[in-house]
């Protein structure tokens, strides 16, 4: 697939084209409204149940989450598994020497241990020479040049692992840089049992203060991955690992290949496949890495719409026929259908939320109940993102005085947010356009 920066992607004809295909759907969702009074009535009770279901389940994966579990250690009798930290980048020699100096630096036996630097030969920024640098002055680097157009990070990942050597094989961005007992913690995992295929971590965002945009994706990501992705794990769901860094045995991808290089969210559909063939994802908090969110508009719209998409194309291929039977077990198989169900309900919601003005316009007056099911609807995830950013306090994650002002700010986030969803499914389902993997380029320089 084509791979483009943000800033290839500026306001341009295909914006417009979209914007008036998501007025005209709007149209077509909201007319019957107009002459059946019913139908805006049903809208408003199926959006306050669906809301309801969303804030109760993230409450309940808060309070799971919360609870500390640590994997067993490794027996005294057990040898050390050999670890490949495989590091993809595309014009970020700003990030990737620090990224690779956290890989040398891991507290993991260095004899056990490899680091494997796969750079684009399209990277105009120095990327190149950072990485063959760290190869000439660490023995444990090895620095892969991908000689191809750029194809998405799917395709920089599988070129960088055939050089990977290790029996666990660890995927990281650019610049995610690994805390120090990283690696040895999701050995543990896989130490402990076989059936372990990946183990998946956290990325805490070090850049909060860098514009509003990167505040709110902070404390975003922070919120979903510390209680979402680890309650899903612990309650038998769908385990997901997003974002780039994972754990992987080496075996497993020897089993269910490599990633797909023709879709944007490659890790999702790795999750699916892992599990599908029988292994397990096991998603750990205390396991963690340090990056960047972006701080401009544009990246940060790109990077969502492209996780967006990508889990529309994972829903495309799997929602069907190929959940009727495990594995994985069944609370995971309706898991991942109610998962993905919800993202691809979300943009239709949205296109009709002119129907909750129409329902008062007929004289509908919602119950008592309603209202007050709304408000906790509303307090939910302030609530949640205020106990994650607690739990982090406990165990020793101190976050960034801004983050504790921005929980009240998530909706007005989200709302922008669902309207990145609504593109990415026009884009997918209705305007069929070309898969193309835009990068998540942060442009800034703070740490």
């Amino acid at each position: 697939m084509d791979t483009v920066t943000p800033d290839e992607t500026s306001l341009s004809t295909r914006s417009v084209v979209s914007g008036v295909v998501a007025a005209a759907s709007s149209a077509v969702l909201v007319a019957p409204g107009l002459v059946v009074p019913a139908y805006g009535r049903v809208f408003a009770t199926a959006l306050l149940a669906g809301c309801v279901l969303a804030a109760g389940r993230l409450l309940v994966a808060t309070t799971v989450a919360a609870v500390r579990r640590d994997p067993p250690p490794v027996p005294p009798t057990v040898e050390l598994p050999s670890v490949s930290l495989v590091v993809t980048a595309y014009n970020e020699a700003d990030v990737l020497a620090d990224t690779i100096a956290a890989c040398t630096r891991v507290d993991y036996p260095a004899d056990r241990l490899d680091v494997v630097v796969g750079y684009e030969s399209a990277s105009t920024d120095g990327t190149a020479a950072v990485a063959e640098a760290a190869a000439d002055t660490h023995e444990s680097v090895t620095a892969v040049e991908r000689l191809a157009a750029p194809g998405g990070k799917a395709s920089a990942t599988n070129q960088a692992m055939t050089a990977a050597t290790g029996d666990v094989v660890a995927v990281l961005d650019a610049d995610q840089r690994l805390e120090s007992d990283a690696v040895a913690r999701a050995v543990r995992w896989f130490t402990a049992d076989e059936s372990v295929w990946c183990v998946k971590g956290r990325c805490l965002g070090t850049n909060p203060s860098g514009s509003l945009v990167a505040l709110l994706a902070t404390v975003e990501r922070n919120l979903v991955e510390r209680t979402e992705f680890v309650a899903r794990d612990r309650l038998g769901g769908f385990a997901i690992f997003t974002g780039g860094q994972a754990f992987f045995r080496a075996a497993a991808l020897d089993a269910v290949g490599r990633f797909d290089e023709s879709i944007l969210l490659e890790d999702l559909d790795m999750a699916y496949r892992l599990q599908r063939a029988g292994g397990r994802v096991r998603v750990d908090p205390a396991i963690v890495t340090r990056e960047r969110n972006p701080v401009g508009v544009s990246a940060w719209w790109n990077q969502r719409k492209r996780w967006a998409r990508g889990g529309m194309q994972v829903a495309r291929r799997y929602l069907g026929t190929t959940l009727r039977s495990g594995p994985p077990a069944l609370g995971a198989r309706v898991d991942f259908a109610a998962t993905l169900g919800a993202l691809l309900a979300v943009p239709l919601f949205v296109l009709a939320t002119p129907l909750l003005v129409l329902a008062p316009w007929h004289g509908y007056v919602p119950p008592a109940v309603a209202r007050w099911l709304w408000v906790a609807v509303f307090l939910a995830p302030i609530a949640a993102a205020y106990a994650s950013l607690t739990i982090d306090a406990r165990d020793g994650h101190h976050r960034s005085a801004l983050e504790y002002f921005a929980p009240p700010l998530l909706w007005p986030y989200a709302a922008v947010q669902s309207m990145v969803i609504v593109v990415a499914f026009l884009d997918e389902f209705v305007l069929r356009r070309p898969t193309r993997y835009v990068t998540s380029t942060v442009d800034d320089s703070e740490d």
